[in-house]
């Protein structure tokens, strides 16, 4: 890796983002370029750090500011014309060995609400106790109370007023606050995490949970793990992949889910407008940099298989100087036989889950734990906790931390389907995030595994995860 060239490629962007930059007489078009796509992309790759990053943006700024205050632009023209950006403060970055252990232990088991004229259900997937203390991902439906005469009937939703409580097989006594999101879930199915208050201070072997006073407790059984959930099998194969490589890789995905997302009844007017639109010029842009800051060798097959793909999807423009390629990945080559033949199957119905969860080996610094499958409204999400990692910030191919490695699942029938990623919660003080990834396209009803392949600059990690589904009220 060459900082100092990747440096000295962004700046000359920048030179390049004035010099095209709208003429002072013309202040009704703003400015867009491509400094942050690039930057950001640098920045995942460790090329240029985000103070670099930053003080040349402002640099930027500065410099366009200057430009039109000149031509008499008013503060809110300026606005406009250069964007707000808000200051960053350089996130720390975490390893894996300052991080204590984990424990993650599959769950499967339902918690049934009844209180007064609330109720519901719970599926609790997983239990996961770090240094950060121990939480549940969880899916469920709760209902208030019934409705009046002439009244609509209640919406679905959770009554984060409330908590439970628990006591544990060493005596201590706990409460448990909800984190649920209803986001890309619907307004039907919740998702989220019960955190455990206090900090659990031990392992904990059982938990007796009540949803109310006066309720029968619900004994949550964490020791020894559940015979009826088997053990994931995990295998590690040491490979080299360049940093610029694996993220062509998310590009390539990005692009995958956003062209799964165009509905059936007419594929080809959004494929045309709405992907090129959304890819632009961007992928030769960033080839071009990871190339100068060698993160991605001249010689590697990457940018063509990019270029290849958008080919393969009447993208044009893109901007990438390699010829396509013919020979693509198969991960690749499995999602656009299915875009392209847009054949239907029966997914999961809303609120089936499946309690599985295995702990990742260590993949360049960063921790993964799989923490549960659930399906709700809009697809199948999977539940992912990844520690030592530091937050990313929105762009074009969003990715929610880094470095997240290359997420791709394979089911039981070999077809590949892709990972985005949705809303993450703060990171942690010490690094650690939970994600849901949402699985594109969804999964098949029934699917009894599938193989998670996780990929970064040294190795690839491949976990078999049984799935068990369960619970569909």
């Amino acid at each position: 890796m060459d900082r100092e060239r990747a440096e000295i490629h962004l700046r000359q962007l920048a030179e390049a983002e004035l010099r095209r930059a709208p003429v002072p007489g013309d202040l009704g078009t703003g400015h867009a370029g491509r400094l942050p796509l690039v930057a950001q992309a640098l920045v995942a790759v460790g090329a240029v750090d985000v103070g670099t990053a930053d003080q040349i943006h402002a640099d930027l700024d500065l410099a366009l500011a200057a430009r039109y205050q000149a031509a008499g632009a008013t503060p809110q023209q300026l606005a406009r014309l250069i964007g707000v950006r808000p200051s960053r403060t350089v996130t720390q970055t975490f390893t894996a060995s300052r991080q204590g252990s984990w424990r993650v232990v599959p769950v499967g088991q339902v918690i049934r609400i009844r209180d007064g004229e609330i109720r519901g259900e719970l599926a609790l997937l997983a239990y996961l106790q770090t240094a950060q203390g121990g939480r549940f991902t969880a899916s469920g439906r709760v209902h208030g109370p019934a409705p009046g005469p002439g009244t609509q009937p209640p919406r679905p939703g959770l009554p984060v007023s409330r908590q439970f409580t628990a006591a544990d097989d060493k005596g201590a006594s706990y409460t448990l606050r909800f984190s649920f999101r209803p986001g890309i879930t619907g307004p039907a199915v919740w998702g989220g995490e019960l955190d455990l208050r206090p900090d659990p201070q031990h392992e904990i072997g059982w938990l007796d949970l009540r949803t109310a006073p006066g309720q029968p407790a619900t004994r949550i059984r964490l020791n020894p793990r559940d015979p009826q959930i088997p053990a994931p099998d995990i295998t590690v194969t040491r490979t080299a992949h360049s940093p610029g490589e694996l993220l062509l890789d998310v590009i390539a995905a990005r692009i995958l889910t956003t062209a799964g997302s165009v509905p059936q009844d007419n594929p080809g007017q959004l494929a045309d407008a709405g992907l090129r639109a959304f890819v632009g010029d961007g992928p030769g842009h960033i080839v071009a940099a990871l190339q100068a800051a060698g993160a991605l060798p001249l010689s590697s097959p990457a940018p063509g298989q990019l270029a290849g793909l958008c080919a393969r999807l009447g993208i044009t423009g893109h901007g990438i100087t390699a010829p396509p390629a013919a020979d693509l990945p198969d991960r690749w080559v499995s999602m656009l036989t299915r875009y392209h033949r847009r054949q239907p199957y029966v997914t999961p119905a809303p609120g089936s889950c499946a309690a599985t969860a295995a702990q990742l080996p260590e993949l360049n610094g960063a921790r993964l734990a799989v923490l549960g499958l659930r399906h709700a409204d809009r697809g199948t999400i999977v539940h992912l906790h990844a520690g030592g990692v530091t937050m990313e910030d929105d762009w074009e191919y969003y990715r929610a931390v880094r470095p997240l490695p290359a997420l791709w699942i394979r089911d039981h029938a070999g077809r590949w389907h892709a990972t985005r990623d949705y809303a993450p919660r703060p990171l942690g003080d010490d690094g650690e995030v939970t994600v849901d990834l949402a699985i594109t396209p969804p999964l098949e009803a029934g699917t009894p595994w599938i193989d998670l392949a996780a990929t970064g600059p040294s190795a690839q990690i491949q976990a078999r995860l049984p799935l068990r589904w369960t619970w569909n009220p």
